[in-house]
């Protein structure tokens, strides 16, 4: 038995949606959004992968790579989570969001994509 536990990020239909609330009040959230046209893909992804790549329960964070805010994301950690330590390999800079994919995308084949992209 395979069973998947997606952790999404606020889904929205799109970008600018995300982009229309104040960042203050998104802090809590970490400045994180998913296209819900992506989060379905992963749905479907998730329910139909029929790979061995994984077995069990596994949990995958889907979210967008970027952030929807206006304001550098080292701006952002140092002004809301200053008290938060960064990993060494982590890069904190321009809009590079802070919610890893990678598990999603290596075991779903998973990606985040912009609705106006096909």
């Amino acid at each position: 038995m395979r069973i998947a536990s997606l952790r999404l990020s606020w889904s929205v239909p799109d970008r600018s949606h995300a982009e229309d609330h104040d960042a203050n009040t998104r802090k809590t959230d970490l400045w994180g959004y998913v296209q819900q046209d992506s989060a379905a893909d992963a749905f479907l992804l998730a329910a139909t992968d029929e790979s061995s790549r994984w077995s069990g329960h596994e949990a995958f964070v889907i979210a967008a790579p970027d952030v929807a805010a206006t304001d550098d994301v080292d701006i952002l950690r140092q002004t809301h989570f200053p008290e938060v330590p960064i990993k060494e390999s982590k890069v904190i800079s321009g809009k590079i969001g802070f919610f890893n994919c990678e598990k999603a995308e290596r075991l779903l084949g998973w990606v985040h994509r912009d609705g106006l992209q096909q």
